[in-house]
C-alpha cells in the first residue's frame, strides 16, 4: 500500500471514530461544525483546483469527486470538518471570546499542516502537485519547503471563519431560547429542527467559503504585485500573534489548569495519529535529517498540541478573555 492510500484510510477511520463520539455525546454544535467544515472543504477545494489552475490532486486515491484532472479526494473534505471539531475542542477549553477561540482553532490546524503538507507533496508522487513549482527544502518568502504561503494563510481564514460564525449563531440561538416558550418536542418539531440545522450548515459553510474566497483572492492579487511577500508576511505575523495570545492565556490561567480529570481519548487519538503520520513520513523522506531545526520545530508543535489536548481548565473560575 502506498503512502497516499494509507493516509486516506487513516483519515476515514479517524473521521468515523470522531463522528461516533459526536453522535454518542449528542453534541449537535460539533456535528454542525463538522458538516459545515466538510461542506466548505469540498466547495473550496473543488473550486480552487478548477479556477486557480495552480495545483491538482493525485489520481491514486480510492475515492475522489469531481472530473479529472480537477478531482478532489473525498476524505479531504471530511477531514476539513474533523480538524475543525478537534481544534475547537482544544480552543474551547479556555472559554475565550469567539474571535480568540476561532483564531486558536485555526492556529492548531495550520500548525499541523506545516508538517503534513511538506510530506504530502513528496509521498507517492505527491498527494497533489503545485504546477510549475520546484520541490526543495528552501524556506523563503515564496515557499515553505515548496508549499506556497497563501496555502497556509487560507487555513487561518477558513477554520476561524467557520468557528466564529458557528459560535455567533449559537449565541443567537441561546438568546432566542431564553425568550421563547417551553413545551414538548413533537415529531414535526424534530423534523423542523433537522431542517433548520441543515440550513445552518449550508449558510455557515458557504459563509466561510465566501470569506476565504475573498480573503485569498485579495492575498493572491497582492502576491502578484509584491512578489509573494504579502502572504508570507501576513501568515508569519498572524501565526506568531496567535501563538503569543495562547501563551498569554496559559500564563493568566495557569492556576486554573490541571493535568487531572477525564481525558478526551478521541481528541488525543486524532492529533496523535495525524502527527504520528507526519513524523513517520518526514523521517522516511530524510527531511528531519536534512533539516534538524525543522525536526525540533515539529517536535515542539506536537508536544504543545498534545499538552493542550491533555490539560483541563477548571470551569468554575473561567471567564471571558
Amino acid at each position: 500500500m502506498n503512502w497516499i492510500n494509507a493516509f486516506e484510510l487513516l483519515c476515514y477511520a479517524l473521521t468515523a471514530i470522531l463522528l461516533v463520539d459526536i453522535i454518542k455525546a449528542r453534541d449537535w454544535k460539533e456535528l454542525q461544525v463538522f458538516l459545515s467544515g466538510a461542506l466548505a472543504g469540498f466547495t473550496l477545494e473543488l473550486g480552487a483546483v478548477r479556477l486557480t489552475d495552480i495545483y491538482h490532486y493525485s489520481d491514486l486515491y480510492y475515492l475522489s469527486i469531481g472530473i479529472p484532472p480537477y478531482q478532489f479526494p473525498f476524505f479531504g473534505g471530511l477531514m476539513w470538518g474533523g480538524v475543525a471539531v478537534c481544534a475547537l475542542r482544544i480552543a474551547g477549553k479556555f472559554n475565550g471570546s469567539h474571535l480568540t477561540t476561532a483564531l486558536i482553532s485555526g492556529w492548531l490546524v495550520v500548525s499541523m499542516d506545516l508538517l503534513l503538507d511538506v510530506a504530502a507533496i513528496r509521498l507517492s508522487g505527491g498527494f497533489w502537485v503545485w504546477d510549475g513549482r520546484p520541490i526543495n527544502l528552501d524556506i523563503n518568502h515564496h515557499m515553505w519547503m515548496s508549499i506556497i504561503w497563501v496555502n497556509f494563510l487560507g487555513y487561518l481564514f477558513e477554520t476561524p471563519a467557520l468557528i466564529y460564525l458557528t459560535l455567533r449563531h449559537e449565541d443567537r440561538l441561546k438568546k432566542k431560547a431564553l425568550g421563547g416558550h417551553g413545551g414538548g418536542e413533537t415529531g414535526r418539531s424534530r423534523w423542523q429542527s433537522i431542517l433548520m440545522m441543515a440550513l445552518r450548515v449550508v449558510l455557515i459553510g458557504w459563509g466561510a467559503v465566501i470569506f476565504v474566497a475573498l480573503a485569498s483572492g485579495i492575498a493572491l492579487y497582492l502576491d502578484g504585485i509584491s512578489d509573494e511577500w504579502t502572504s508570507f508576511l501576513a501568515f508569519v505575523a498572524l501565526w506568531l500573534a496567535i501563538l503569543g495570545k495562547i501563551l498569554v492565556i496559559l500564563k493568566d490561567q495557569a492556576h486554573r489548569i490541571s493535568w487531572q480529570g477525564k481525558k478526551d481519548k478521541v481528541l488525543i487519538l486524532f492529533w496523535m495519529a495525524l502527527y504520528g503520520y507526519c513524523f513517520l513520513a518526514l523521517t522516511s523522506l530524510g527531511i528531519f535529517a536534512a533539516r534538524p531545526l525543522y525536526g525540533l520545530f515539529a517536535l515542539c508543535l506536537w508536544a504543545f498540541t498534545m499538552a493542550l489536548s491533555l490539560i483541563q481548565v477548571k470551569e468554575d473560575f473561567m471567564g471571558q478573555i
